[in-house]
């Protein structure tokens, strides 16, 4: 079985799955499907997730420079920033976003300035 290494293409699967079960009571595991059926909802979402990407709905899986930082979204619609420790080999903490409206800006006034804003979740 093909393997991928962005691990939101199986999540999109298994997603896919689920949702092509709701209506019924019966829907089994990923693990109790046929191989065959996981390979072609592993490409499907595959194809999916390139498009998004490519469409620029979706980010990259992987670091574009080491100037990058990561945004998370948690469970509960918290944004999360990556934070760059040093040494480098405490390269997983972060910080929670929090909203501030001492800095708060017009979104159309950054919009007319030519900055595009993607919806990425919804927060509490």
């Amino acid at each position: 079985m093909r393997t991928t290494t962005d691990p939101r293409v199986r999540q999109l699967a298994q997603r896919r799955q689920d949702i092509a079960h709701e209506e019924s009571s019966i829907n089994p595991s990923w693990k109790d499907l046929p191989e065959q059926q996981q390979k072609v909802l592993l490409g499907e979402a595959e194809g999916w997730l390139r498009a998004a990407v490519e469409a620029k709905i979706a980010p990259l899986a992987d670091r574009p420079t080491d100037k990058h930082d990561a945004v998370w979204l948690d469970d509960y619609g918290q944004l999360w920033g990556e934070y760059q420790t040093s040494p480098p080999s405490y390269g997983d903490a972060i910080l929670r976003l929090r909203w501030d409206s001492v800095e708060c800006s017009s979104k159309q006034e950054l919009e007319d300035q030519g900055v595009e804003f993607r919806l990425i979740g919804w927060s509490e």
